[in-house]
């Protein structure tokens, strides 16, 4: 009897905590995003696509993992910030700052129903750039942990007069250390 009663509790414990994991992510973008997050302690190598060169002559991949229904252009870039891989994502350019907005939105959500503990932080650099004539409305975060502050993803809406407005999107293969940021 007591044999039955504990399997049963445990058959209840592993069906109470595997519920959780599978109904975390409620769409597309949200899985896009995790598989992403879940590829960086790999240098992203489960998600390279095809090898190609960035303007500045060093080795990109287009990747193969877009943030579904929002992002469809992706690339691994092998100089990122803090001179380590990262993985790219941007939006066609539009030119409505609205649009630009829905789908920086709709990443930030995306990232939050993928990893519930990040915090977002303003980014000094997308606010610089907005004070340059061509760029005003230039918006931009970085999310990562509030107790380390440790930066794991960079969304950033530039606006540009010339060509107007796109998203970014940056996933840093190792995290960045920001003490810049409040």
């Amino acid at each position: 009897m007591k044999f039955r009663f504990f399997v049963f509790f445990l058959a209840l414990a592993a069906l109470l905590f595997a519920l959780p994991a599978r109904a975390d992510c409620a769409d597309d973008a949200c899985r896009s995003i995790k598989k992403i997050l879940e590829a960086r302690s790999g240098n992203f190598s489960k998600i390279k696509g095809k090898p190609g060169l960035d303007p500045r002559g060093d080795p990109v991949w287009e990747g193969t993992q877009a943030i579904a229904d929002l992002i469809n252009h992706c690339t691994i870039n092998k100089r990122g910030e803090g001179s380590h891989y990262e993985y790219r994502c941007e939006s066609q350019e539009s030119r409505s700052l609205e649009n630009a907005k829905k789908i920086a939105d709709g990443v930030k959500a995306a990232f939050q129903s993928a990893d519930p503990m990040l915090v977002w932080f303003e980014d000094p650099a997308a606010l610089a750039l907005a004070d340059i004539e061509g760029f005003h409305g230039t918006d931009g975060w970085y999310g990562g942990y509030a107790k380390n502050k440790a930066m794991l993803a960079r969304i950033e809406i530039v606006v540009s007069d010339a060509t107007g407005s796109t998203v970014v999107v940056t996933v840093f293969a190792k995290p960045l250390t920001r003490r810049d940021l409040r």
